[in-house]
């Protein structure tokens, strides 16, 4: 009969069900090709929530592109803040006869033109491009909480599939511990075979469970690695943020703030269309030399002339409502996303309330089976208890462990739920 059993997986501890030791280790093959598959295209180093998201902002594309508008911008600037609205020109000209009348009319003319800005178009424009750069730095911090978003999600996936993973590992130690026993205490003639057999296939049915969660694991790795070029690895969870207040939350918030950004600059862009209501006009001048006729004395003469163009109601009317549409989307985005902020906070940390407290049960149901186990086997060793309610009671404990590995989780995948509603990257 038994001596002592294991009911902690999560404990190094020796099985036995005899006084002479563990027999051998039958099916280490699969064992060994379970951890290949774990290993399987694994890289150089490993991340955790943290480390992965940082990682993953060097890869994704998004925001790689959206970094390198800051150029553009920066060209908008020193446009805004340069001399003349455009470059100036020059036309040089030549008129004659000789090959058509042959009077010997020759004329040359070179002239030059130079934009001037219209009233108040630089400094609306610099105002543009002002609000153009808050806009891209909020775009930027929106696309990195939606990266967050994503890591968190590969991150938490493959938590709990390696929760999973590890709960079967448990699992499969103690049932091929026990399987090894009960093969010597059959050898010796102190158990039945039958005991054996379901202990075997107790053991197979674990092994088959074992397989089924690594390569859970292995998808959930690979997907985290695919997103961020590290392997995942098990970390210090999130801590929840304090509840913050209303007004403190939105301005902190990515989407109110690109929301926000976005109003001010379709009020810009309106403020430079009402200024810029034409092209620009210019000034130019010239110099023209010229003769009537062969022989006859060249005339030099100085042009100088204004170019002033008018306004077409039209196409500024057009720019003014299109500015002030952005700005009325931008307006009702801002008061959608105050609306929900609290909404999804509160839900969030009810969530993670329910978690704790799901978590807290799955512990104690654990314990109280762990007992009953004890008390089973107690019985069993006495004669007064069939070998398949062990099994049974032992299968209950694997289940309950892998429910409490599930919880604690799912704690940490609440606390990052609460951050990712506050827009706050990992930390």
């Amino acid at each position: 009969m038994p001596d002592t059993l294991c009911h902690d997986p999560e404990r190094s501890c020796r099985t036995s069900f005899g006084k002479q030791g563990w027999s051998g280790v039958p099916h280490m093959r699969h064992i060994l090709l379970i951890t290949a598959a774990l290993t399987w295209a694994v890289p150089g180093h490993a991340a955790d929530i943290r480390a992965g998201f940082q990682a993953a902002i060097e890869l994704n594309a998004e925001l790689r592109g959206l970094v390198a508008q800051r150029a553009v911008i920066e060209a908008r600037r020193q446009g805004a803040q340069a001399f003349l609205p455009a470059a100036p020109s020059i036309s040089p000209s030549w008129r004659t006869t000789t090959f058509t009348q042959r009077t010997g009319f020759q004329e040359f003319e070179i002239g030059g033109e130079v934009p001037v800005w219209l009233p108040g178009e630089s400094r609306a424009l610099r105002g543009s491009v002002e609000a153009q750069t808050a806009q891209l730095d909020a775009r930027i911090a929106e696309a990195r909480i939606t990266l967050a978003a994503l890591v968190r999600e590969a991150y938490w996936a493959w938590a709990a599939a390696n929760a999973e993973r590890e709960a079967a590992q448990a699992r499969v130690t103690s049932a091929r511990a026990l399987e090894r026993d009960l093969t010597r205490q059959v050898g010796a003639g102190q158990v039945p075979r039958a005991d054996l057999l379901l202990a075997a296939a107790d053991a197979r049915d674990a092994e088959a469970m074992l397989t089924t969660a690594a390569g859970a694991a292995r998808d959930a790795a690979i997907a985290f690695r695919t997103l961020t070029g590290t392997n995942p690895t098990q970390g210090q969870p999130e801590r929840a943020a304090p509840p913050p207040s209303g007004e403190a939350a939105l301005r902190a918030l990515p989407a109110a703030i690109v929301a926000r950004t976005s109003q001010d600059l379709a009020r810009a862009e309106e403020r430079l269309a009402q200024v810029r209501d034409r092209a620009n006009p210019a000034v130019f001048g010239g110099w023209r030399r010229e003769r009537d006729a062969t022989g006859a004395p060249y005339v030099d003469r100085l042009l100088i002339g204004v170019r002033i163009p008018f306004a077409y109601a039209p196409q500024v009317n057009e720019r003014i409502a299109t500015a002030r549409a952005e700005a009325t989307l931008a307006e009702a985005t801002l008061a959608t996303v105050a609306r929900t902020l609290a909404g999804a906070d509160a839900r969030a940390r009810a969530q993670a309330g329910d978690a704790a407290a799901i978590a807290g049960l799955a512990e104690q149901r654990h314990r109280a089976l762990a007992e009953q186990a004890g008390l089973g086997e107690a019985s069993y060793r006495a004669g007064n208890l069939p070998f398949a309610e062990v099994v049974r009671v032992r299968a209950q404990i694997a289940q309950a462990d892998a429910q409490r590995r599930r919880a604690r989780v799912e704690q940490g995948r609440a606390a990052s739920t609460i951050n990712q509603t506050l827009g706050l990257e990992p930390q």
